[in-house]
């Protein structure tokens, strides 16, 4: 006589599992939008953005294996408006995303009032 384990725990809490490490890794991603102040390239021939919200500077590092991506940073002027998201890896932020912005959105949330 086998002693089967229902599966169907097993499956619920690897399901929650997967989705809790999701959630973990979009939090962990960093997002700006803020002007372009500096444009360069790494040792590699890797495009380095520094990108500048407020008084904070953030440096990105655009991949040549990402494409679209690599395109538009070349294309980006110094003191064009950007919208950047990357992933914190190894002392640096790799860029997963870069849009250009056609002027700068100093939008924030507000808590509406009831009426």
């Amino acid at each position: 006589m086998e002693n089967q384990i229902d599966k169907t725990l097993i499956n619920t809490i690897s399901e929650l599992d997967r989705k809790e490490k999701k959630i973990n890794e979009f939090k962990s991603r960093v997002r700006v939008k803020g002007k372009l102040i500096k444009k360069g390239k790494t040792k590699k021939g890797s495009i380095k953005l520094i990108v500048q919200k407020d008084d904070d500077k953030y440096n990105f590092v655009v991949i040549k294996a990402h494409k679209e991506n690599f395109a538009l940073a070349e294309r980006l002027g110094v003191s064009s408006f950007v919208s950047v998201v990357g992933i914190i890896k190894f002392r640096a932020i790799i860029c997963t995303q870069l849009k250009q912005l056609l002027k700068m959105d100093e939008s924030k949330q507000a808590i509406l009032p009831f009426t």
